[in-house]
């Protein structure tokens, strides 16, 4: 027998006869698996939503726990036929009703079959749209009232945005490869603005929200011609006869959503807000007390090569009080690849890093904290892999004990060494076509694949570059290392890029990790901390410093943080570029160079800079055990596995500063 729930306010609408629309009432079946409805929200717009529910408990009058995801990327394409096994999300659904959850899928306002237009991404209305959601789920007979946010990327940011508005329904959030602060982790690191990735992005979500004009947008950005460019899969209408008609008008509906890509040029400041793009709103680092306040527990998940992301998660660890179950790896955007530039060719196929396992861990945490409603006990627990290699390591807190910095120099031979040689002066004719690939960590986020860059030899003939001599073992390099330099610049504005580098003894150039900052952001707000968070710095339009062509500047380069085996007998370099073009707005001038001071004895800069320290590099190493590691053949790395190779113990970890210039 089918069981009916009281009529609750979803609304499906009918066309009449002069094609003007009536409202049906709808009720939810607790004996089918899925269905597709519209859910009003305050405002009266219209979401569309599908319900997956655990049938065997709530068609015995059972009462579950519910997952929700809130997505601007259509919560289900649509089905090739009726069937269960044609829907996209069959296996989602089949994992958390297994679990005894039902799952909700929300598409945000103005996209994919929901009403109502966009008036930007990740905004105010948006949040309380997600945040009534999780109510109204609350307020289901077939439910506990207790409800888990999560998502990845866009949707892990959403569910830890919703958490600061204290919903008391939300027991547990799952933020997964999402950013803690979107303008320094995703659109502006180092204050330099990763432009066409971000116009590509947009153009390809208005292509899914249907706006008009979209395709021949994307095509002006990628330069490809329209017929060459994919269309995304039609996403599912609601259940009904008039599915089809509802998706139609609520797609006339979207094409008034406002397009924020032009407006990325015009808010090159964190503190910079508009209408339709606001930073520090969409920035859950901002909403740091209220979240706190809110006490839910977070799974965090991030991969060290995946954005910046990586700085994100360590931030949010080490500053927000909530209880977290935080994990860092060598995962590519959503964890579905690797991104090892030690091992490239390893696999995901079993272990820690597998996708299973991932789910596995997702519907543990949520069981507990959630459909179980235990109290977490402690701050959490970070746990994190690291590159080459396949051991884990869980610490307590970050920056975890034993860590050792280690400090080099720029040598204007080209060398880094452990003493400051004398003061000296180089040049740097500025390549505009130096380029970190197109499948860089920016890049690979909208490619499906793990941040990749093949032997970097060729790409740093045209970089500044400071090599130094084979360690002498095993080194682990872990945190934020720093790379402090005096230089000027033939422009009134420029940027710069550093990288990382692990050089093997056949030459072989491996990428570790980079970092950039645009001149007018140099201002520091505090010292550089390479073993906790690197280099604290605002951002703001008030901390803007003028760059005058010619006058020295102190720059604290604060690179991404990473975790990675430098083996013995390998190098490591530190190569610097004026650009990268791969996906990077242009600030110097044509035909710019650099100068740099290097060495000790050098003139201190205008009292603006002075607290800043004298040109240098370094890195943070942690010591894991006292005897050195045996060093492991690379070809390891390559074998055929089903594990990727990772170090094994007994290596000494680094946290490596940049040499002094």
């Amino acid at each position: 027998m089918t069981t009916q729930f009281r009529p609750v306010p979803h609304l499906i609408r009918s066309l009449d006869a002069v094609g003007c629309v009536t409202i049906q009432r709808v009720t939810i079946d607790v004996t089918r698996r899925v269905q597709s409805l519209y859910v009003p929200v305050s405002d009266g717009v219209r979401l569309a939503v599908d319900v997956w529910l655990p049938v065997e408990q709530t068609a015995a009058g059972g009462r579950v726990s519910t997952i929700v995801k809130s997505t601007r990327y259509h919560r289900a394409q649509a089905p090739s036929g009726p069937e269960l096994e044609a829907d996209s999300n069959v296996a989602a659904g089949d994992l958390w009703n297994a679990a005894g959850f039902a799952l909700v899928l929300v598409d945000a306002r103005g996209t994919g079959a929901s009403f109502g237009t966009r008036t930007g991404e990740l905004g105010e209305r948006e949040i309380a749209d997600y945040d009534e959601v999780i109510t109204w789920v609350a307020a289901q007979p077939w439910s506990d009232g207790r409800v888990g946010a999560y998502g990845v990327s866009y949707e892990g940011q959403a569910a830890e945005l919703v958490a600061r508005l204290r919903n008391p329904h939300l027991f547990a959030v799952a933020a997964l490869f999402s950013p803690f602060d979107p303008y320094r982790q995703l659109f502006y690191p180092g204050g330099c603005a990763t432009a066409d990735r971000f116009a590509r992005w947009m153009c390809e979500s208005q292509l899914k929200d249907r706006v008009d004009g979209a395709l021949e947008r994307l095509a002006a950005v990628t330069g490809l011609p329209v017929e060459e460019i994919p269309l995304p899969a039609p996403v599912k209408p609601v259940d009904g006869p008039n599915g089809p008609a509802l998706l139609e008008q609520a797609i006339r509906e979207h094409q008034a959503n406002v397009d924020v890509r032009e407006l990325m040029g015009r808010l090159p400041f964190r503190d910079d807000r508009a209408d339709a793009l606001d930073w520090e709103a969409t920035a859950p680092a901002s909403a740091r007390e209220a979240i706190e306040s809110a006490g839910v527990p977070m799974l965090v998940r991030a991969g060290w090569l995946d954005g910046a992301f990586a700085a994100g998660t360590l931030a949010r660890f080490a500053t927000l009080s909530n209880y977290q179950e935080v994990e860092i790896g060598p995962w590519g955007h959503g964890g579905d690849t690797l991104a090892d530039t030690v091992c490239p060719d390893g696999t995901l196929e079993s272990g820690d890093l597998s996708p299973e396992e991932q789910d596995r861990r997702l519907v543990e945490f949520f069981t507990r904290y959630v459909q179980r409603n235990e109290q977490p006990d402690g701050h959490g627990t970070l746990r994190f892999g690291t590159l080459g290699t396949d051991e884990w390591q869980t610490v307590s807190s970050w920056p975890p004990d034993g860590l050792e910095v280690r400090r080099r120099y720029l040598d204007p031979a080209g060398g880094l060494t452990e003493e400051a040689g004398s003061a000296k002066t180089m040049r740097h004719a500025v390549d505009p076509t130096a380029s970190s690939g197109r499948t860089n960590r920016w890049l690979a986020i909208d490619l499906g694949q793990g941040a990749s860059y093949p032997d970097r030899r060729a790409a740093d003939d045209a970089l500044l570059t400071f090599t130094g001599t084979p360690s002498l073992a095993d080194v682990h390099i872990l945190g934020f290392p720093v790379v402090a330099l005096r230089l000027a610049t033939s422009g009134s504005d420029g940027a710069i890029y550093v990288y990382l580098e692990d050089v093997g003894p056949g030459g072989e150039v491996t990428y570790l990790t980079e970092g950039c900052l645009r001149f007018i952001h140099r201002q520091t707000a505090g010292p550089a901390e390479p073993t906790r968070l690197g280099v604290p710095r605002s951002f703001a339009q008030a901390d803007c410093l003028p760059v005058v062509p010619g006058q020295y500047l102190d720059l604290v380069v604060e690179l991404l943080p990473v975790s990675a085996i430098l083996r013995a007998g390998h190098r490591v370099r530190v190569a610097i570029a004026g650009h990268d073009a791969a996906c990077f707005a242009r600030y110097g001038p044509a035909g710019e160079t650099f100068t740099l001071e290097l060495g000790q004895d050098l003139p201190r800069s205008p009292r603006t800079e002075r607290a800043l320290p004298e040109p240098q590099a370094r890195w943070v190493i942690q010591r894991i055990g006292s005897p050195p590691s045996r060093s492991v053949n690379p070809a390891s790395c390559r074998a055929p596995a089903t594990r990727v190779r990772r170090c094994a113990a007994n290596v000494r970890t680094c946290a490596m500063t940049a040499p002094k210039v």
